[in-house]
């Protein structure tokens, strides 16, 4: 027994006897001494953790830094750079961490120099999207006005609407007011600050109309600025949803109509509504005029164009292109709008003499089904070309793609000068594809998506062409810095690159890059592609990358 007289327990620690009576409480006490301590040093634990934060690295990142960071933590919505509402909450929540997080939010105007509003947005947000917009200083600002749907919970009366009802067919008979026209947008866009670019998503073309009205019917106002924020955009997408309008023997002459009344601006994207969804099966819209201001098509540099109606309608607009510099054109679910047009009078007069776009640098087309404009224009300056078909599992034939491409580019004089090319979702025999490619000698990129080619042959006829070649002067892909083969189909492998590459040695200086729509336990990994070029010596530089899926909207 110890000299105070307390029960010694140290004998119970390193059994298993039970303890007497008399030395429970010795124990209990023990264990609250214990407790205690224990709660004194987590309480010295946190202190620390409170010091050491003192010196954290944090501390000292400059708030630009800090900012900077920021702006790569928001995904934007719908590939726009503008924050819907989650994204707007996901933004505030940061600026409540602390006072340098606001500090940094702050000072960082990128972060709010796009927003998304909807038709829930009434006049009372004015104030707040004045108050959001004020933070972006003087950096080019973003709206995007979605009016397709309302979105989770979004109200414009007390009864649910799930989009604008101007016009549609399912309509309920009682009048509704226009959503598009009471938002705060007309507002905004009359007395609210001044805009670099606007997305327009609308629910039909009737819904513009009214949108314009208001427009125009605020202008009237004496309090009005002279200059609004609409007739100084810089930039203009208008993309309507595809709804069945009501019947009307003036309908095509409705959805086209209110075209003439854009803004003159350097970019333009339009993407019209189906012709299935806006008009009759038996309707002719070959005779509709798209109403879209040549002074306006001159002064643009960038251009995109979705337009699924039959007809010579590309044909009355792409020739006034004189300063694009970026075309898209996307067909959709046409394929091709000029198909059984060879005896209209545009179709035959640029078949004899090509109408020329001076200075287009950069061509894109989506959901082509084949290239027959090709065949009616010419670009001289053009440096990128980008060809998206339509998705099929059909062959194209020479006539598809690899005759309207050669004689395209040999018209234009920029076979040997173009710097890119990017074929998308086709199925193509390597004879078709491989002389094409082989003709390109400046190309830089080079890009293969969700292409079906026999691999083995097109990347034998390499071969064989740099065989053919003296002195090496000529060979393939001598100027390339990346080549990307992307979606690689099942039962397509990259081997037959790998091996070409691996032939050609060091003369080769460019990046790889690879994506499969396979299982990875099934291809060759990217551990794989680079240890064999390694051996092999190459400058290639490879990597794998996951499947992303290419959009047909630009």
């Amino acid at each position: 027994m110890p000299e105070n007289g307390t029960p010694s327990i140290s004998y119970l620690l390193d059994s298993n006897t039970p303890p007497k009576p008399v030395e429970i409480p010795v124990v209990e006490s023990r264990i609250r001494d214990l407790v205690d301590k224990i709660s004194e040093l987590r309480k010295l634990e946190v202190e620390l953790e409170r010091h050491r934060a003192v010196l954290s690295p944090v501390r000292r990142i400059p708030r630009e830094v800090l900012g900077h960071v920021f702006t790569f933590l928001h995904p934007y919505e719908g590939g726009e750079k503008v924050r819907n509402a989650a994204g707007r909450k996901d933004l505030l929540q940061l600026s409540l961490v602390c006072k340098l997080w606001r500090d940094a939010t702050l000072v960082t105007h990128e972060l709010w120099t796009g927003l998304q509003i909807r038709p829930r947005h009434s006049l009372e947000s004015l104030k707040s999207v004045r108050a959001w917009f004020c933070q972006a200083g003087s950096l080019p600002r973003r709206l995007q006005y979605e009016g397709w749907t309302l979105g989770d919970g979004d109200r414009f009366t007390d009864r649910p609407r799930r989009y604008c009802s101007c016009g549609d067919l399912y309509s309920r008979p009682e009048p509704r007011p226009c959503l598009l026209a009471a938002s705060a947008l007309p507002q905004l866009l009359t007395n609210g600050p001044r805009l670099d670019h606007l997305t327009l998503k609308c629910a039909n073309t009737v819904c513009f109309g009214h949108f314009l009205d208001a427009m125009d019917t605020l202008r009237q106002d004496p309090t009005t600025p002279e200059s609004r924020p609409w007739d100084t955009l810089r930039s203009l997408s208008i993309k309507f949803r595809n709804t069945m309008l009501q019947h009307d023997p003036q309908l095509g002459d409705i959805i086209v109509s209110h075209l003439e009344r854009l803004p003159i601006v350097d970019s333009l994207a339009v993407d019209l509504p189906s012709s299935w969804s806006a008009f009759d099966p038996d309707f002719d819209t070959s005779h509709l005029e798209l109403k879209i201001l040549p002074s306006l098509i001159e002064c643009l540099t960038t251009f995109y164009i979705s337009c699924t109606w039959s007809g010579p309608h590309l044909l009355k607009l792409l020739p006034h292109c004189c300063n694009v510099e970026t075309l898209t054109i996307n067909f959709e679910n046409s394929g091709n709008p000029l198909a059984d047009m060879g005896d209209h009078p545009l179709v035959r007069n640029y078949s004899a003499s090509p109408f020329v776009l001076p200075k287009l640098r950069t061509l894109r087309t989506r959901m082509a089904r084949d290239l027959e404009l090709l065949d009616l224009m010419q670009a001289p300056q053009l440096v990128n070309l980008d060809i998206g078909m339509f998705p099929t599992t059909e062959k194209l034939s020479e006539d598809d793609l690899l005759f309207p491409i050669a004689s395209f580019l040999e018209r234009s004089g920029t076979a040997q000068s173009l710097r890119t090319f990017q074929l998308r979702a086709c199925h193509i025999d390597a004879e078709h594809l491989f002389p094409i490619i082989s003709n390109l000698n400046a190309l830089t990129a080079l890009t293969l998506d969700d292409v079906k080619v026999e691999m083995r042959i097109l990347w034998k006829m390499f071969r064989e062409h740099d065989a053919g070649i003296q002195g090496g002067y000529g060979l393939s892909f001598s100027r390339l810095e990346r080549l990307d083969i992307l979606q690689l189909p099942p039962g397509y492998q990259l081997d037959p690159i790998v091996d070409y590459i691996k032939e050609r040695g060091p003369s080769l200086k460019f990046q790889l890059v690879a994506s499969y729509n396979v299982p990875e336990q099934r291809v060759m990994k990217e551990e794989d592609v680079r240890e064999t070029l390694r051996f092999s010596r190459s400058g290639v530089r490879a990597s794998i990358v996951p499947v992303v899926k290419w959009t047909q909207y630009v």
